[in-house]
Formats: C-alpha cells, sequence, structure tokens
C-alpha cells in the first residue's frame, strides 16, 4: 500500500526525464538542404531519369496520374510560413500544393519570388473543408476571408522538392 502513494511521484519524475529529452521539434522538422549546382534540394534526390511534367501537364490529364510518381516542375506562388512543410508550384493560372509531411522541412522564411521548383512524389486530388483550406491560407499568409465552401486540393506527397538556382 504505502507503494501506490509513491507512485505518483515516480511517474511526475519519469515524464520530466522523458520530456526534458525531447527539443520540442516534431520528427524532421530540421532543414536539412543540399546544395547542387543548379539548385537547393530539401528531402531526397529527384529521380534523373523521370520525365519533368509541367503543372499544365498534369492538369490536361489528371486522371492519367493520380497515384504514380511524378516530377513537376512549376513556379514557386506559396510557402508554409509557419513551419515550411509544404510549397504550392503553380504555372501561373493551375497549381499543385507538394506537402512534405514533415518528412523534411524548409526555410519558412525563404524569399519565394521568381524562384521555380522541381517536385517529386505520388500526385493526387483531395477535397478539403473550408477550415483546411483556411487553414493553408493562413499558414501562407494569405486572405482567408476569400476561402469557401470546400476545396479541391492538386497535390503531390512530396519525397523531394528541388529550388531551382
Amino acid at each position: 500500500m504505502k507503494y501506490i502513494k509513491l507512485l505518483p511521484i515516480f511517474l511526475v519524475l519519469v515524464s520530466f526525464t522523458v520530456f526534458s529529452q525531447h527539443d520540442g521539434k516534431k520528427d524532421g522538422e530540421k532543414v536539412d538542404a543540399k546544395e547542387l549546382s543548379d539548385g537547393t534540394l530539401y528531402g531526397t534526390d529527384i529521380n534523373a531519369e523521370q520525365k519533368v511534367l509541367s503543372v499544365a501537364d498534369i492538369y490536361a490529364d489528371t486522371s492519367a496520374y493520380i497515384g504514380k510518381n511524378v516530377v513537376v516542375k512549376g513556379n514557386m506562388s506559396e510557402i508554409c510560413r509557419e513551419g515550411g512543410c509544404w510549397i504550392v508550384v503553380s504555372d501561373g493560372t493551375n497549381s499543385i500544393r507538394a506537402l512534405t509531411q514533415h518528412k523534411f522541412i524548409m526555410p519558412k522564411d525563404m524569399d519565394i519570388n521568381g524562384k521555380a521548383a522541381v517536385v517529386e512524389g505520388i500526385f493526387s486530388i483531395k477535397e478539403i473543408t473550408e477550415e483546411q483550406a483556411k487553414h493553408f491560407a493562413e499558414e501562407s499568409g494569405k486572405d482567408t476571408n476569400l476561402i469557401n465552401g470546400p476545396q479541391k486540393m492538386y497535390r503531390i506527397i512530396a519525397t523531394g522538392i528541388k529550388i531551382l538556382k
């Protein structure tokens, strides 16, 4: 019975030990960039053997690419300013969000003006709620009041993103 009284004290001590070993970051939140001759790579290498598609190529026949590994090049139009965990590549009309799933992180304060990126990963289309769409807008510093109702998100679950020079 006297050991049961000590149990809460033991649990508190163990929890302090466990939490003191955690630096407060989620797994993968360290920015690891690899400088290449043509740009900066985040995540794994882009497959040089695979055909590089444009955003327009994907939009021309989305059903041909759903669930497939793709390499897409586009102009960066947004970045997650909260955590560096996604970018949007665009052709000026259409866009695709490249999500890192926190497997790797890019600098959230990166200047994206005039920069192009090559993204590799699995393409899909997902309907997101108004709340989710507003969350993405908020993370990129956009006006959330412009979002109404569910949104269709064209996305790539990225394994690698190269920001071109």
